[in-house]
Order: structure tokens, then C-alpha cells, then sequence
């Protein structure tokens, strides 16, 4: 399931390059977002989890009106970007709000050793991500981010952990979306190396 959808992500990605090669005078459809990895690796090993995100924000829109009017031609779909604490840069595809938390987190879960299963199944924890907020601002001459979510264990719908994560940043506007990218992108990597997974996996003892 995880795979399909980071290959899908992945196809899609590169139909936005080879678009944005072919009309590099169009305004952008997307938004990168460059994720960095923490350095911590394999510290659970041999862990499995299968993978699910909910959508859970009451508020869908992404930006207020005026930070809107930056991204006129905005499709919705994220351009993810990781990059190691190696400083390689790897493309991983292009997704829509949910499934951007979850392939990043999923990248996250990997690096520290955890797999992830394809399908659901009874003998295997369910590593839950619950978005609750996400939400970009443009007020005067600053980009603010606001954003939200929890992160579950669960074993046969019992829940064994939950964490909750949630911050905001701002960032002086600049010409363009690049300010606007910039902030997401920071803010991104932030929340999603806030979460402490090894506290989360000791919780649900697993």
C-alpha cells in the first residue's frame, strides 16, 4: 500500500518535471518541500508497523486568502524532496497533503530501522498519523505556518502510545513563492523530526 503510493508519488513527480521543462514560463501547479532526515539510524531494528494517515483538519485550505493569491495554479500536490544528513538529495515523488506526512514519516520509520508492512494484519501494530492542522498565512510582509498532528500505536484497535505534535514559524515574504516553499519546507522537517518515535515505540512497548 505504502509502496504504491511512493511510486505513484514518484511517477508523478517527474510528469511535474518534465511539465515544468516544457513550460518553464507557466506559473507552478506544486509546492516543494525539501525534507532533512535526522542522523539517529536502526535504533529499532526489526520492528513492524503497517502504515494508515487520516486527514482529520476542520479547516481543509491550506492558505488563507492573500498567500492563496501567491499560488494561483496550486493543484494541491506537494513535491518531496529528502535529503540526508549526508547531504544527498533524493526526489520522492509528488502527494497530496496526507500522504505527503505519510511518506516522509514513513522515510523516518525506515531510517530507524522499522519496516513497513503492505497490508493490514492482525499480528502487526498500526502506526496511525492523524493530521489535525495545516495551515500556511500570508499577513503583511511574513509567511506564517501553522501545523498539527498525532501519531498512534495501536494493536487490535486498542491504543498502546500517542504522541502530539504541533509548533509554527514565520518567515520574512520574499518575491515570489520561494519564501512561501521555504517556511513550508523548514516547518515540515521540524514537526516531523519533533516526533519522538523511540519514545513513542517504549510507550506502547514494543
Amino acid at each position: 500500500m505504502v509502496g504504491n503510493r511512493i511510486r505513484t508519488g514518484l511517477f508523478l513527480a517527474i510528469l511535474l518535471w518534465l511539465a515544468a521543462c516544457m513550460f518553464s514560463c507557466a506559473k507552478k501547479s506544486y509546492i516543494d518541500v525539501n525534507y532533512r532526515l535526522p542522523a539517529a539510524t536502526n535504533t529499532l531494528k526489526d520492528r513492524v508497523v503497517f502504515v494508515e494517515t487520516r486527514d482529520h483538519r476542520v479547516q481543509t485550505e491550506i492558505f488563507n486568502k492573500r498567500a492563496k493569491e501567491q499560488f494561483k495554479y496550486f493543484t494541491g500536490l506537494f513535491a518531496l524532496a529528502l535529503e540526508m544528513p549526508d547531504d544527498q538529495h533524493k526526489i520522492l515523488g509528488a502527494y497530496e497533503l496526507p500522504i505527503l506526512f505519510e511518506t516522509a514519516l514513513v522515510e523516518r520509520l525506515r531510517k530507524l530501522g522499522v519496516d513497513t508492512a503492505s497490508d493490514r494484519s492482525t499480528d502487526t501494530p498500526v502506526f496511525q498519523i492523524k493530521i489535525n492542522r495545516f495551515h500556511i498565512k500570508l499577513i503583511g510582509q511574513k509567511w506564517f505556518a501553522d501545523v498539527s498532528y498525532e501519531a498512534n500505536l495501536t494493536r487490535d484497535a486498542h491504543l498502546i502510545a500517542r504522541e502530539v505534535v504541533s509548533g509554527s514559524a514565520e518567515r520574512v515574504k520574499i518575491m515570489g513563492g520561494g519564501g512561501a516553499e521555504k517556511v513550508i519546507g523548514e516547518i515540515f522537517t521540524e514537526m516531523i523530526n519533533r516526533l519522538n518515535i523511540e519514545r513513542l515505540f517504549a510507550q506502547a512497548k514494543l
